[in-house]
C-alpha cells in the first residue's frame, strides 16, 4: 500500500459510453515514472454522496488518488463540493492567480465575466492550487492524514488538453514531500503475425527463466498485434533496467523478425524508417484495403521522403489501365489473385519509378466470397530492385475488421520483405 495509488474519474458521460476515458491511461504513465504503481482505476457517477464515499475509500487504501473531472462551473460539476468534505474544508476562498487568468481569458474572448466564471478560482482552504494556464478550473492537492498515515489527493479538471499540462506539476509537487522507495520500469515488445498461443508456446522456457522481479504480460491487439510488456515494480534502479533490457534481447534472439519494434513503434513508422534509412521509395496500389495502408503510412512524419504516391484501384478497368495488369490475367486467374496482386505491384512500381511498391487485392465483405474465394481473402504483393513476393492471407471479421487487418498484414509483409532484401 506505500506506494500503490489510483486514478479515479468523475462523471455520467464517461458511464454511460458517450466519452473515453483517456486520462487515466496518461496519468497511470505518470505515476508509474515516479514509482507508484497504480493498483485500480475507478469511475464513478455525478452524485455526491458516491464521490464522497468513494475516494474516501481509496485514500485510506493508496498513497495518491488522482481525480479527474467535475470541475467545471455547471451545477452538476460537484468535485469541488465533494472534495471540501472529504478536506474538512471550512470555507472556499478565491484564489487570485487562478481569478487573474479568468478575467483575461474572458477579455480575450469577449465574453462577460460572469459570476460562474468568477467562482471557478473559489478553492477549498485546504487545498494546495495547481494553476490551470489553459482553462478555468484550476486543480488541487489535498493532504491527508488518517490513522496517522499521510496520502495525497490530487483533483484536476476532466478535459485532457487541460489535465495534461497539469499533471506534471501536481506530481512533482508531491515529489518535494515524499520520494517514492520503489521503481518501476516498463519495456513493451511489438510482434505480429504470430497467435498468442503460438507465441506463448514458443517463449515458454524463456518466460520460466525471467529473473526474478521481472514480469510478463500479453497485450494481445487483432490490429496491431500481440505486445509483450517486460516490468520490474521494486528495486534498484539500474539492476532493474539490466534485468529487464537483458530479457528483452534474449528473446529477440527467439522471436527475430516477429519481433517488428519497441514501445510505441507501429509496422508504418517502422517501415518508413527502414526505407528512409536506406534511401528507397515506395509506391501503393489499393485494391480492397481502400487506401488505408497510404493512410497509415502517410500519418507519419516527414513520410514524404518515401511514398511517391499511391492508386486506389477497385475497378478492373483502373487494373488495366492505370496499373497495366493485363486483362487475360484477370479472366483466367480473377482480380482476387496471386497474378493479380503481382502485375499490380509491377505496375504501379514502373509507373512510379519508385525502388518499392505493393499491391492488395482481395475480398473485405460482407459480400463477394466464393467457396474457394472466401470473404477474408487477401493477395498481397511486393515489388522489390530483385523480385517481386507474395503472401495469402485469409482474415475472420466484418468489412472494417477485415480491412484494417488487411493493411496491417500488407504492411508486415512489406516490412520482412524489405529486411530481408538487405541481407
Amino acid at each position: 500500500m506505500l506506494n500503490t495509488a489510483c486514478v479515479c474519474t468523475i462523471g455520467d458521460e464517461i458511464l454511460i459510453g458517450q466519452i473515453i476515458d483517456t486520462n487515466s491511461s496518461f496519468i497511470a504513465n505518470k505515476l508509474n515514472l515516479l514509482g507508484y504503481k497504480v493498483e485500480s482505476m475507478v469511475s464513478i457517477a455525478d452524485n455526491l454522496e458516491s464521490i464522497v464515499a468513494t475516494i474516501n475509500s481509496l485514500i485510506e487504501n493508496h498513497k495518491i488518488v488522482v481525480v479527474t473531472g467535475g470541475l467545471g462551473p455547471t451545477k452538476d460539476d460537484i468535485t469541488k463540493q465533494a472534495l471540501s468534505i472529504i478536506s474538512n474544508s471550512k470555507s472556499l476562498v478565491y484564489n487570485q492567480s487562478q481569478l487573474s487568468l479568468i478575467k483575461e481569458i474572458c477579455k480575450v474572448r469577449e465574453i462577460e465575466l460572469s459570476d460562474l466564471n468568477r467562482d471557478q478560482a473559489l478553492v477549498p482552504d485546504t487545498s494546495e492550487v495547481i494553476i490551470n494556464y489553459r482553462g478555468t478550473a484550476p486543480g488541487h492537492i489535498f493532504t491527508i492524514d488518517k490513522n496517522g498515515y499521510k496520502s495525497y489527493l490530487i483533483s484536476l479538471p476532466g478535459v485532457p488538453y487541460e489535465m495534461e499540462d497539469m499533471i506534471d506539476r501536481a506530481l512533482s509537487t508531491i515529489s518535494t514531500y515524499e520520494k517514492s522507495t520503489s521503481f518501476i520500469y516498463h519495456k513493451v515488445i511489438n510482434t505480429f503475425g504470430i497467435p498468442e498461443s503460438v507465441l506463448a508456446n514458443k517463449i515458454s522456457d524463456w518466460e520460466d527463466s525471467l529473473p526474478k522481479g521481472v514480469h510478463l504480460a500479453y497485450l494481445p491487439n487483432p490490429i496491431s498485434g500481440v505486445k509483450l510488456r517486460l516490468s520490474t515494480y521494486s528495486g534498484d534502479f539500474a539492476d532493474s533496467i539490466k534485468k529487464v533490457d537483458e530479457s528483452a534481447i534474449s528473446l529477440s534472439d527467439i522471436l527475430k523478425d516477429d519481433i517488428y519494434g519497441y514501445e510505441d513503434d507501429t509496422l508504418e513508422s517502422i517501415v518508413l524508417s527502414i526505407l528512409s534509412s536506406m534511401n528507397m521509395s515506395l509506391s501503393i496500389a489499393e485494391s480492397c484495403t481502400g487506401g488505408s495502408i497510404t493512410s497509415r503510412l502517410v500519418s507519419i512524419p516527414n513520410s514524404s521522403k518515401v511514398i511517391i504516391g499511391g492508386i486506389t484501384a477497385y475497378s478492373n478497368d483502373i487494373k488495366t489501365k492505370i496499373l497495366n495488369v493485363n486483362s487475360n490475367t484477370i479472366d483466367l486467374f480473377g482480380a482476387v489473385s496471386k497474378e493479380c496482386a503481382e502485375e499490380m505491384a509491377i505496375g504501379i512500381k514502373n509507373n512510379f519509378n519508385s525502388d518499392y511498391s505493393i499491391a492488395t487485392t482481395g475480398i473485405a465483405g460482407p459480400s463477394g466470397g466464393t467457396e474457394k474465394k472466401p470473404i477474408g481473402l487477401l493477395w498481397i504483393a511486393v515489388a522489390t530492385p530483385n523480385g517481386v513476393y507474395t503472401h495469402k492471407f485469409v482474415s475472420k471479421g466484418d468489412r472494417i475488421r477485415n480491412i484494417q487487418r488487411f493493411s496491417s498484414e500488407s504492411l508486415n509483409f512489406l516490412r520482412k520483405i524489405i529486411i530481408n532484401s538487405f541481407h
